[in-house]
């Protein structure tokens, strides 16, 4: 008997959709934080809105934390998205594909998505370190510092690269797992 090239085919059913354990974890914890984060920045945004027209100011740099929490509520909930295949994308052909083709254009999507990720993965750690190492802050009464942000921004770059290069892997093995739909004569 020879032996196949591969995975064997009865072992593949487990590891069609790759999901280590802390991977889901840590897209669930970025979900909940960013969620946190949402009520977090509503809650400031009434606060200031209310204490500016009543007393003036009352948050010091307000406008800073809200872009900084900004930044967290859109990047941490990334690797989610990408794990459930939620990103925006053009269907007007896609949908027509079936079978083989449609994998394939799967595996496309993802393959172009990781060209675009891994340059924005490395920027984001690039900025990070320049935060970190030159101790950047942002101007005004408190001088918070950029490195959270940077962290978070990061964070969100790393998981999504990391999930995307796993829906990748798993559309190589759906892609090896097909069997063609036999036509009934």
């Amino acid at each position: 008997m020879e032996q196949e090239i591969g995975l064997p085919k009865e072992d593949l059913s487990d590891l069609r959709r790759l999901d280590p354990a802390i991977l889901v974890w840590l897209e669930k914890l970025g979900l909940w934080i960013s969620c946190a984060g949402i009520a977090v920045l509503g809650s400031m945004i009434i606060v200031t809105v209310v204490a500016r027209y009543f007393v003036g100011s009352i948050i010091p740099d307000d406008l800073i934390i809200a872009g900084e929490l900004m930044v967290t509520l859109v990047a941490l909930p990334w690797a989610f998205v990408t794990a459930d295949r939620g990103h925006i994308a053009v269907e007007l052909f896609t949908n027509w594909a079936t079978g083989r083709a449609r994998i394939l254009l799967d595996m496309f999507a993802a393959f172009v998505g990781l060209v675009m990720v891994v340059p924005l993965t490395y920027a984001t750690w690039m900025d990070l370190v320049t935060a970190i190492e030159y101790g950047s802050y942002f101007d005004g009464d408190l001088y918070l510092p950029e490195w959270p942000g940077r962290t978070m921004f990061f964070i969100g770059f790393a998981l999504m690269l990391v999930r995307m290069l796993l829906v990748l892997i798993t559309d190589l093995l759906r892609l090896y797992d097909y069997d063609e739909p036999k036509v009934k004569e």
